[in-house]
């Protein structure tokens, strides 16, 4: 991964989930939102959209 300070500070996030049911990592989560919303993406509906139709970039 970069050495992009953005990226250090979202995995110095603690994370809550029990990671016995964690499906995707919160930085993942969290670079998915802000990826999507800085392409303007508005809600969760288009945010999921864009996750799916740029997956392999993700």
């Amino acid at each position: 991964m970069p050495n992009i300070k953005l990226f250090k500070y979202f995995e110095s996030i603690d994370d809550p989930h029990q990671q016995g049911k964690v499906v995707h990592k919160l930085f993942d989560i969290i670079f998915l939102a802000v990826s999507a919303v800085v392409s303007g993406c508005q809600g969760r509906e288009e945010i999921e959209d864009f996750g799916h139709d740029r997956l392999d970039w993700l």
